[in-house]
């Protein structure tokens, strides 16, 4: 019982330490439970404890992603499940080696692979076919950036090194049970919020955009696909027109905002752009930017990519993506496709493996596979400014906004979601990357938050739920480049570099002693 107890303990201390959910202080001891299970087992003489090491941790992982993600069943339950299980066996695997190490080399390095596996865990998450980074413990300070201002030069990868290195050192705290050992423990936590506040930033700006927010509010489960595109866009441009001024240098809408399925290779004769040139005709400095699904067939002679679909009974092929659309004031409408996509709705993970199966399955578009993606974040110019656009999913990753850009803007459809914590937590992200990257984020939500974030991660205009509602502001611009931005995720290269010498080292020892 007591094992049982200390695992479904972190579980719900992990839970409840999450943006909208709990409380972030939690989140510095939430692992204690577990650390205290994992010591107990590897000092008894049970010759099942790796195992059992695996399992209680899963049992704690799989509550702490249900209750902080159950919100995904809304748009897919079999996702859901699917997302709890395999990120709670992720979790449990990082868990298990850490123990593995511990018990094959010497305390200290047990505890430094504890933090190093975790992080190595969630740079893979990052980085591979079912990426789900949504729970990385960085994330955890997102309505408090005020005290990770450090994140301009660690990431939030950095947040994950400082919850388990003071996990790690409050367990040795209670354990030892020495006030004297409080003076370090104290340090780690002190030091990071205090250099927070010397690290915000007075950054100049060097003028502002002025820039005009739509959030439409169109249910995306009743709405969405019941009424023309015809309709949408009319009712979007009624919505936006009112709060146009000549001085208005970029209108913003959602992820997928046009449904019309606009085709790349004659973009200009679709319906949704020829109806904004022509409210560019009112607003001549107006800049758009909006969420689209949009498809590219492929000509004679020209590559086809490994996602691309075949039209039923014909030899032609195209690649379905989901896009955002710039209509510059002057010039050619450009597209950006997005580069990070959602496994199992917008992408088949693993798709040497995955998709012979896929094309077994029935679709009476005459269609399936994945979208097409982009490999690196297209930017746009308004007025000479970097414009870096990030859709949806995309702005949980820090590490995608490279180099030079004034102003990143978000654009999101997380009504799937429904009234849950899900649309609130995602808001809460882009605060951080407010700071990772110090700029302004603009964000475009179909409903959930749309709103102004500052460089400091401070929201300075947002809207509610379900409501079809504008935002007219003026977003402070600046060059900043920060050390994150320049060297991304650098924290976890270095975690899997540690972990990977660690495993050789537990391999050899292993093998002397036999």
């Amino acid at each position: 019982m007591r094992k049982l107890f200390l695992s479904v303990s972190s579980g719900l201390l992990l839970a409840f330490s999450w943006p909208e959910i709990g409380v972030f202080p939690i989140l510095l001891f939430a692992f204690v439970p577990l650390l205290i299970l994992e010591d107990d087992l590897q000092k008894s003489e049970d010759n099942r404890k790796g195992r059992k090491v695996f399992w209680f941790s899963f049992l704690a992982f799989f509550i702490f992603n249900a209750i902080t993600t159950y919100w995904v069943y809304h748009a897919t339950l079999f996702g859901a499940i699917a997302a709890f299980l395999v990120n709670a066996t992720l979790m449990a695997t990082a868990f298990y080696l850490f123990h593995k190490i511990k018990s094959a080399t010497t305390t200290r390095l047990g505890y430094l692979a504890f933090i190093v596996f975790w992080i190595s865990m969630e740079y893979l998450h990052l980085n591979w076919d079912l990426s789900w980074p949504w729970l990385t413990l960085g994330n955890g300070f997102s309505n408090s950036p005020n005290l990770v201002q450090w994140y301009e030069f660690t990431g939030f990868l950095g947040g994950s090194l400082w919850v388990l290195l003071m996990n790690v050192l409050l367990f040795r705290l209670a354990k030892q049970q020495n006030l004297k050992a409080i003076v370090f423990p104290l340090l780690v936590l002190l030091t990071p919020i205090i250099s927070s506040y010397y690290l915000m930033p007075d950054i100049k700006e060097e003028k502002q955009l002025k820039v005009l927010i739509v959030q439409p509010n169109v249910d995306p489960y009743t709405d969405k696909f019941n009424v023309g595109y015809e309709q949408q866009l009319a009712n979007f441009i009624a919505l936006a027109k009112p709060h146009l001024t000549q001085e208005t240098q970029l209108l913003i809408g959602p992820e997928t905002a046009l449904l019309e399925g606009v085709w790349e290779n004659k973009i200009e004769a679709a319906h949704s752009v020829r109806a904004f040139r022509e409210l560019q005709k009112y607003f001549p400095n107006l800049n758009i930017l909006v969420g689209s699904s949009t498809c590219k067939i492929f000509g004679h002679g020209d590559q086809k990519t490994t996602t691309a679909r075949q039209i039923r009974n014909e030899n032609i092929f195209y690649d379905a993506y989901n896009s955002a659309i710039f209509i510059p004031d002057s010039g050619k409408v450009e597209v950006y496709h997005k580069t990070k996509l959602v496994p199992g709705v917008e992408k088949m993970p693993f798709p040497y493996i995955l998709d012979p199966l896929a094309k077994l399955a029935v679709d009476l578009g005459g269609t399936s596979g994945s979208l097409g993606s982009e490999n690196t974040v297209h930017q746009f110019m308004v007025n000479d400014k970097i414009i870096t656009p990030l859709i949806c999913y995309e702005s949980i990753y820090g590490d995608l906004q490279k180099g030079k850009t004034n102003l990143i803007a978000i654009i999101t459809n997380d009504g799937w979601w429904k009234n849950t914590v899900g649309y609130k937590q995602h808001f809460a992200y882009a605060r951080l990357r407010a700071v990772e990257q110090r700029k302004t984020i603009i964000r475009s939500a179909n409903t959930g938050v749309s709103g102004v974030i500052n460089a400091k991660g401070e929201v300075l205009e947002s809207t509610n739920w379900d409501e079809a509602f504008c935002i007219a502001a003026e977003a402070p611009l600046n060059n900043e480049i920060t050390f994150y931005s320049v060297f991304g995720d650098y924290i976890g290269r270095l975690s899997v570099f540690v972990a990977a010498m660690l495993l050789i080292v537990a391999f050899v020892k292993g093998r002397l002693r036999k």
